[in-house]
């Protein structure tokens, strides 16, 4: 009896430290009976070879899909909302586009220790009409266990504030990077990237 009971607690130490996948926003673990919210604005500017840059946020913090187990997860994440016509998700395979229905699915793999963005984006370009506040719900399944969480992205007009204009020079500081932090060269249309330690959507 004392050996069953011993493989039975093994076994459960095992589980607990193999995927454990969490939600973390700006360093904390989220709480599902809690709202997420990012504020964001929607603003774009022009570039001299004719693209258009669109900051959708104010700043770079969004909720991140945190592995603290010590094996690699594989995670499939379901996000549902009503304003799916407003939505763009770029989470989880580092793929940015819009939502086709109220329901998306993705799956990918995390690595022990490693981070995913979560990536979920509201588009304000519609005007002051679309202006207010999109809820998203997302549920996160991994390792047999199942967490849904509520993200509001909340168009905040002071946002503007904190946007400084974007220039063409070719200065160090003027890099730009994926979501993963990588130093890019090249940008695709429809892609989210960091330059000036702020988020834009290249159009």
């Amino acid at each position: 009896m004392k050996k069953l009971y011993a493989f039975i607690i093994a076994a459960m130490a095992t589980i607990s430290a193999s995927a454990q996948i969490v939600v973390v926003n700006d360093g904390v673990v989220c709480n599902t009976k809690e709202p997420i919210v990012v504020k964001a604005v929607e603003e774009a500017f022009e570039l001299e070879d004719g693209t258009f840059f669109y900051r959708v946020e104010c700043g770079t913090q969004q909720p991140v899909l945190k592995n603290e187990g010590s094996s690699k997860a594989h995670v499939k994440v379901t996000i549902k909302s009503d304003d799916w016509k407003n939505i763009m998700w770029c989470g989880l395979i580092n793929q940015c586009g819009p939502m086709f229905s109220d329901t998306e699915v993705r799956e990918g793999s995390i690595a022990a220790g490693e981070e995913s963005p979560i990536q979920i984006e509201g588009s304000f370009a519609g005007g002051p009409e679309s202006y207010g506040t999109y809820k998203v719900t997302f549920t996160v399944e991994s390792n047999g266990k199942s967490d849904t969480y509520e993200l509001h992205l909340v168009y905040d007009e002071s946002c503007t504030a904190g946007i400084s204009e974007i220039t063409t020079d070719n200065s160090s500081n003027k890099a730009i990077y994926d979501i993963s932090g990588r130093r890019v060269n090249h940008i695709n249309s429809g892609q989210i990237y960091i330059r000036d330690g702020k988020k834009f959507i290249a159009r």
